[in-house]
């Protein structure tokens, strides 16, 4: 079945998505031209069709899938084993098991050091030969903080830390079981909406940025907005109010200038983006 969508509603404790409008293909029981609803759930399945998509959808949609596609990198160590593997959909596929040289107690320790170097210097491969995005450290103890000082910043920014019992294969079906990834995931993404929320008021400072959608629209007519943020409170109040479409326009608008759209979705950074209004944007001059 087939339906143009008219109206959608999301209840957010529950996580029930509604989505109605007119069957364009149907079936003997559900005829076309009738009108129709499908409720949608976790791990349903189905095809989205638009006209255009912006950016943030497509980026936002790609997010919601990491967890889900698990194309995700995950080491598990302690001080002289090194398990190397990327997540899939249906399992794993184990990509190098590495084995360190264990030094005696005060002798020889910088073979320890090298050891966390070798780990970094694999995962850092991996990443860039296999287009990563997400990896998971995992160890027993405190043998992270070894690996943590070896890391890259940039790989250091997309790795999350985390425990388990024993560094050994046992230990990767641990990790997916536990919630602690999913949480994990959700914190990296408040990081990085406290870096947009920080970017936004250094603007605000330099005053450099316009706020409530007159000035906004006015900016982005005269083409100078180089970042749009949009608060997912000001989407859901927008679609209350039945003036989402008015906030879409201004959205493609941004688009059309080439503007990055970011979309808060963290109650932190949207408590902020909130109190400007709900929508925000950055000059470029």
């Amino acid at each position: 079945m087939a339906i143009a969508v008219e109206k959608t509603e999301f209840a957010k404790s529950t996580g029930q998505f509604r989505i109605t409008g007119k069957v364009v293909d149907g079936s003997e029981e559900v005829p076309r031209g009738s009108f129709h609803s499908l409720d949608i759930t976790e791990g349903s399945r189905l095809e989205l069709v638009k006209d255009r998509w912006l950016e943030y959808q497509a980026e936002k949609l790609e997010e919601a899938l990491v967890s889900a596609r698990l194309n995700t990198l995950l080491v598990l160590f302690d001080r002289e084993h090194a398990i190397f593997a990327v997540l899939k959909p249906n399992g794993y596929d184990l990509l190098l098991t590495l084995k360190g040289d264990v030094p005696k107690k005060g002798v020889d320790e910088g073979k320890q050091h090298s050891f966390y170097r070798d780990i970094a210097r694999h995962l850092q491969e991996f990443s860039g030969r296999m287009g990563i995005d997400h990896t998971i450290a995992a160890s027993p103890s405190f043998w992270k903080e070894y690996l943590e000082r070896e890391l890259p910043a940039d790989l250091k920014r997309t790795t999350i830390f985390t425990t388990v019992s024993v560094a050994d294969e046992t230990a990767v079906y641990e990790i997916l079981r536990r919630p602690e990834l999913q949480q994990a995931l959700r914190q990296q993404r408040s990081v990085r909406e406290q870096q947009m929320v920080e970017r936004i008021l250094l603007a605000l400072a330099k005053d450099k940025l316009v706020y409530g959608k007159a000035d906004l629209r006015a900016a982005i007519a005269e083409g100078n907005v180089s970042e749009v943020t949009v608060s997912e409170n000001a989407i859901i109040k927008a679609r209350e109010e039945d003036d989402f479409d008015k906030l879409d326009t201004l959205l493609r608008a941004a688009s059309d200038v080439k503007a990055k759209i970011h979309l808060l979705s963290t109650d932190d950074a949207m408590q902020k983006v909130d109190g400007l209004g709900g929508i925000v944007g950055v000059k470029r001059w």
